[in-house]
């Protein structure tokens, strides 16, 4: 499977030049590919759902090259607005360490459920044109009681550093010459302030630890419940004649907070008209395609037509670009962000999906999550 990704890649890479003569190479691998997958009585709507073949790895790059200045003209802005948001929002909540799980997090396995009682400090950050005491201005920084010394240099490394590539950014965590002993080898070094970018204020114990909601065992920046704690926060939700349970330990819904960045971007994306820019063209010669080989195989169930075009599109274009912004933008993505993001991402596999929506007691949080906006995008979608 390896080795067919790399001759799609190296494939299109050599007739980049020619994509004309590339796309005709590709029709021709997509018809053969159909044609195969109904020989052997497989589902149609199996179709481009793997990447298994190297028609599908093609198609994937093949989107790559014609879609960038849709991506970066149209589909960035709402991307990386959506990217901030979440991370902001997860960082305004206790964040494990260790587990990587946060009290605002989309996702419920990365979902601190126990009640944590923290404070908001103030930490200062130089800014970065220069040595401390240069006249560059200090920067106040909102940082948790709770939060360990990385985090909080990552907090203010990313005010300093506002609007500075990720990679060309000075890194968190610096060794120190001399270590303090540590009462557990998983806990974090509670070193001193060790990076030039962060003024010499009298600053709080970075690493203190809550008192309240669970019992620690002396692993990571935040406790852990105590056995047969079952958290706070936890909301119940009615669907159908059964019950769901989306556990929320933010009153506020951090899902309602980025209502608004998920709905520009899935606008953006569903949209055929967006700033006056119409959808990229290799989008409608694509559909158009698929629909020729469509009619061409006498298949004129509109379901299957509409899997093809959800499996062409979203599934092998959009959702990785989406799960991944690090492909795009010169960000670092958190394991707590790549989460959030893989919700993201699955709400809007499920507005591309004519399937109805039957949600029970056993259905996973990330379907029951946005389950009443999926109306709204499945509307766009089908305009």
């Amino acid at each position: 499977m390896r080795d067919r990704g790399a001759v799609a890649s190296l494939t299109l890479v050599a007739l980049q030049g020619r994509l004309d003569y590339a796309t005709g190479v590709l029709k021709q691998l997509l018809a053969d590919l159909i044609e195969k997958n109904l020989q052997n009585r497989a589902h149609p709507k199996l179709l481009l759902r793997r990447t298994e073949s190297v028609a599908e790895k093609m198609l994937t790059n093949w989107f790559t090259f014609l879609l960038h200045r849709f991506l970066k003209e149209c589909a960035g802005e709402p991307l990386f607005l959506l990217f901030c948001a979440i991370k902001q929002q997860m960082e305004k909540g206790p964040m494990d360490a260790v587990t990587g799980e946060a009290r605002y997090s989309l996702s419920e396995d990365k979902l601190i459920r126990q009640q944590i009682d923290y404070k908001t400090l103030v930490g200062w950050g130089q800014g970065a044109g220069g040595a401390v005491g240069l006249g560059d201005p200090i920067l106040p920084v909102k940082v948790l009681n709770c939060d360990t010394i990385t985090q909080a240099k990552e907090k203010l490394l990313d005010a300093v550093y506002r609007g500075v590539p990720y990679s060309q950014q000075p890194p968190a965590a610096i060794q120190q010459p001399r270590q303090p002993a540590l009462p557990c080898p998983h806990a974090e070094p509670r070193a001193r302030w060790g990076h030039p970018a962060l003024a010499p204020r009298p600053q709080p114990r970075p690493a203190g630890r809550s008192q309240g909601g669970g019992q620690q065992d002396g692993v990571g920046n935040l406790p852990h419940p105590a056995p047969g704690h079952q958290g706070t926060g936890c909301r119940e939700l009615r669907v159908g004649r059964g019950r769901g349970q989306v556990c929320q330990s933010d009153p506020r819904r951090p899902q309602g907070t980025l209502q608004k960045f998920l709905d520009d971007l899935f606008e953006t994306l569903f949209s055929t008209a967006h700033r006056a820019s119409a959808l990229p063209l290799p989008i409608k010669y694509m559909f158009d395609f698929l629909d020729e080989q469509a009619d061409r195989r006498q298949i004129s169930d509109p379901d299957v037509r509409h899997t093809w075009k959800s499996n062409c599109l979203p599934l092998r274009f959009w959702v990785n670009v989406i799960k991944n912004p690090q492909f795009v933008f010169d960000v670092h993505k958190s394991s707590i962000t790549d989460a959030c993001l893989s919700v993201v991402a699955q709400t809007f596999m499920d507005s591309c999906s004519t399937s109805p929506q039957r949600l029970g007691k056993d259905s996973p949080s990330t379907k029951l999550l946005y389950a009443k906006d999926l109306p709204g995008y499945r509307g766009w979608v089908e305009r």
